[in-house]
């Protein structure tokens, strides 16, 4: 585990430390206060609820069925698809705090054509951490272990949303060989968080009293997960999409903490976590993957929800692009791959 590693973890730990005390003598109003709004987070959240049609399982919207598989002290919850006439497989990762619900509809315009792979990471659904390593090298091996263990042999097409797309791009970074493509669904720009303890007091508070250990940590390895990709600067070659969303703050306005966290939305702006503009950030992906296809809309941050068809169209272009689909239907000889 590297210096940066060490330190982002024992920031956790002197935060877990120091907040009973904190909360116990200084702030007794202020956190009044805080529980308070959770509250009122909690009632509004519910009334929603009670307005809304139960949500169907996470898998169950394209046929599919979750199980839970351990690796080491870890356990995954994932749910799969095999096509018989698969022209490609497909493995998503999801955004922060986000299970793979959010891919029902891409997934339904592409089970016919695709094996697909869907997890979540740990502290999303029944998804759990024990005590392993969480560096960027290790969430990749558990990834790799998941397709070994499943029988998806590579190549594969990588998808990631958010911050998902940073673990993507993680994955072709220690394993390119297996990676044909990756698309990019509003990826989480490289570099535009800080370390974890240069976030404001208050943030890291509200962290400890909203989320979980898990959600903690995984945050924690916002900035070591783009520090990895980034150096050394050898960065994924092959075929990428970057699906870019154009939001306005005035048609996607914060709905307040809780909310927006468990929605997929962190108006990060509002918490002091960005080491730099947003935009200058994803200006910058154009110079690490200088091959790829930007397509931008008018979008809210989760596309593939909202415009799946323009998901759907990334990844399955970016398939007949592939040397061995291109070979299986005639364009170019096998040879050609080499």
């Amino acid at each position: 585990m590297n210096t940066q590693q060490t330190h982002g973890n024992s920031q956790l730990v002197e935060d877990q430390k120091l907040m009973p005390p904190f909360i116990e003598i200084r702030h007794c109003r202020f956190i009044a206060l805080l529980l308070l709004t959770l509250g009122l987070n909690w009632t509004c959240m519910a009334q929603e609820r009670a307005q809304t049609p139960a949500q169907p399982d996470p898998a169950g919207a394209v046929g599919l069925s979750a199980k839970l598989g351990q690796f080491d002290s870890t356990i995954i919850e994932y749910a799969e698809h095999r096509s018989p006439n698969a022209r490609a497989t497909i493995v998503f990762e999801n955004g922060l705090l986000l299970d793979f619900s959010t891919w029902n509809a891409v997934a339904a315009g592409l089970k016919q054509c695709c094996n697909l792979l869907f997890y979540n990471r740990p502290g999303v659904g029944r998804s759990v951490r024990g005590d392993v390593d969480p560096s960027p090298e290790a969430e990749s091996l558990r990834l790799h272990q998941l397709l070994k263990e499943r029988g998806f042999s590579p190549p594969y097409v990588l998808v990631g949303h958010s911050l998902g797309g940073q673990y993507v791009q993680a994955y072709a970074k220690r394993y390119p060989e297996q990676v044909d493509g990756m698309v990019l669904v509003d990826a989480l720009p490289l570099g535009v968080v800080k370390p974890y303890s240069e976030f404001p007091w208050f943030t890291r508070f509200g962290l400890w009293i909203f989320a979980s250990k898990a959600a903690r940590q995984e945050i924690a390895n916002i900035d070591l997960m783009g520090k990895y990709v980034m150096e050394p600067a050898d960065f994924y070659r092959k075929p990428v999409i970057r699906i870019v969303a154009q939001s306005s703050p005035q048609q996607h306005k914060p709905q307040g903490l809780i909310k927006d966290l468990l929605s997929g939305v962190i108006y990060a702006e509002d918490f002091g976590v960005w080491a730099i503009d947003p935009d200058i950030a994803e200006g910058r992906m154009s110079g690490y993957y200088p091959q790829a296809e930007v397509r931008s809309l008018s979008a809210n941050h989760r596309i593939q929800e909202q415009y799946p068809a323009v998901v759907i169209d990334a990844i399955t272009s970016l398939i007949k692009n592939q040397p061995d689909v291109q070979a299986a239907l005639g364009v170019v000889s096998k040879e050609a791959r080499q």
